[in-house]
C-alpha cells in the first residue's frame, strides 16, 4: 500500500497560532498559493482519496479528485483533534481562561480529555481504527488529506513509533509525505513542503 498524506494549506487560524481543531478557518494568501501549487504539481496515480470533512481539506480533495478523475470520501476519523474549550484560542488565552484545565493537559496531554473536546489518546484510537480498515483494502495508492495532528498520528502508527514520538517531526501546512507500507512495515519515501 502506498500512502500520499497531505496536510491542508495554511489557514488564518494557523497563521494566528490558534488551537484550531474542528472549527472552520479560511486559507490565508499563502494558503491559496499553496493550494494552487499543490493542484498544479500533483502527479501521483491515485486509486482513492480520503479526506477530513473540514473545508480546509475537503475543498482540496474535491479539486484534486476532479483533476485526477478519482472519487473522494469524507472520513470523520481524519478530523483534527477536538480542542474543546481551547479551540480558536492561543496558548496564552487558554492559560489565562482555563488555567486548571491547561495545567491538567500539560501534565498528561496524552490521556487528559479537554473539556468539550477529546484527548490525544482519543485521536490516536480513531485514526488507528481508520488505518486498520484501510489496511484491509486491496493494495493501492491512497491520498489522505488531513491535519497536522492526524498526520503525526498516522506516522507514529505506520512507522511503529510510540505515541509520544510524534514531537520528533513537524508537519507544516501544505506538507506532502509519501509512505510505503508493506507487511506491516512503513517507510517514508519523500517529504515535500509547498
Amino acid at each position: 500500500m502506498e500512502l500520499i498524506i497531505l496536510r491542508h494549506p495554511e489557514t488564518i487560524a494557523n497563521k494566528e497560532k490558534l488551537y484550531i481543531g474542528q472549527t472552520e478557518s479560511d486559507y490565508t494568501e499563502k494558503g491559496i498559493k499553496q493550494f494552487n501549487e499543490i493542484l498544479e504539481d500533483f502527479k501521483y496515480d491515485i486509486d482513492h482519496i480520503y479526506t477530513s470533512p473540514l473545508n480546509r481539506c475537503k475543498i482540496l480533495a474535491k479539486e484534486l479528485g476532479k483533476k485526477l478523475d478519482v472519487d473522494f470520501e469524507l472520513i470523520e476519523s481524519l478530523n483534527e483533534m477536538n480542542f474543546g474549550i481551547f479551540d480558536s484560542k492561543n496558548y496564552k488565552e487558554v492559560q489565562k481562561l482555563y488555567q486548571k484545565a491547561w495545567n491538567k493537559w500539560i501534565v498528561d496531554y496524552i490521556n487528559y480529555t479537554i473539556p468539550e473536546g477529546e484527548s490525544l489518546r482519543d485521536l490516536y484510537e480513531r485514526v488507528e481504527e481508520f488505518l486498520n480498515e484501510l489496511k484491509k483494502k486491496e493494495d493501492g495508492t491512497f491520498l489522505l488529506i488531513t491535519h497536522g495532528g492526524v498526520i503525526q498520528t498516522l506516522i507514529t502508527l505506520l512507522l511503529d513509533f510510540h505515541i509520544d514520538d510524534r514531537w520528533h517531526f513537524k508537519i507544516s501546512e501544505g506538507a506532502l509525505i509519501e509512505i510505503s507500507y508493506v507487511d506491516d512495515y512503513g517507510i517514508i519515501n519523500n517529504l515535500i513542503n509547498y
